[in-house]
């Protein structure tokens, strides 16, 4: 579901990117899912994440106010007991990477935010991409901005120097297994007996 989620993001990025910019090439990938931490050198011309927004996963926070619902729901007439799905936010990390114009990198950027401002909701109904995902996702994307020493710490764990970034955190992605717990009928009414017990 984390993968599905990103490719979600990446897929209406990507459509949003290469609508607003004629100068981009339809075939040419602009957003890619990679770790940011693997470049051989950040915004280096050998590296695939040239001028290309480099999307990574830095982390997953469980959303705990959503931790009390129902084990148990009706279903086609049956009770099924299952634990509820974990709710989880994605911190996004979009990274710019353009080895020969700074400038270029702040454009891209720029272009990152002003997505996620007119796209307060990613869904398949709200977006649909070209890809096929067999769940339904729906991301609501938050503008995380860190402190200069969250800063230092983030990138210096990335292993690599600072580039143009923007870090959002996107809820709800929801996490469940399909393995039941049980399985039973309803109870839909209580009966007393003769004695007046229950």
């Amino acid at each position: 579901m984390i993968f599905d989620a990103m490719k979600l993001i990446q897929a209406a990025l990507q459509q949003y990117i290469l609508q607003v910019e004629e100068s981009t090439s339809a075939s040419q990938e602009t957003v890619i899912l990679d770790n940011i931490s693997m470049a051989e050198e950040l915004g280096g011309t050998g590296s695939n994440q040239d001028e290309r927004v480099v999307m990574s996963l830095v982390n997953l926070q469980e959303e705990v106010t959503l931790k009390n619902e129902p084990f148990h729901r009706v279903e086609n007439g049956r009770t099924v007991y299952q634990n509820p799905p974990i709710q989880l936010n994605l911190f996004i990390l979009f990274s710019v990477l353009h080895s020969k114009e700074y400038e270029a990198s702040l454009k891209r950027l720029s272009r990152v935010i002003e997505f996620f401002q007119w796209k307060k909701e990613l869904s398949f109904t709200a977006t649909p991409p070209a890809i096929n995902i067999p769940q339904e996702v729906k991301l609501l994307p938050d503008l995380y901005s860190l402190t200069f020493e969250q800063l230092n710490y983030l990138w210096g764990s990335l292993g690599g120097k600072q580039v143009p970034f923007v870090l959002y955190r996107f809820r709800l992605v929801a996490i469940e297994a399909e393995k039941r717990l049980a399985e039973g009928t309803p109870i839909t009414e209580i009966g007393v007996n003769s004695n007046g017990a229950i």
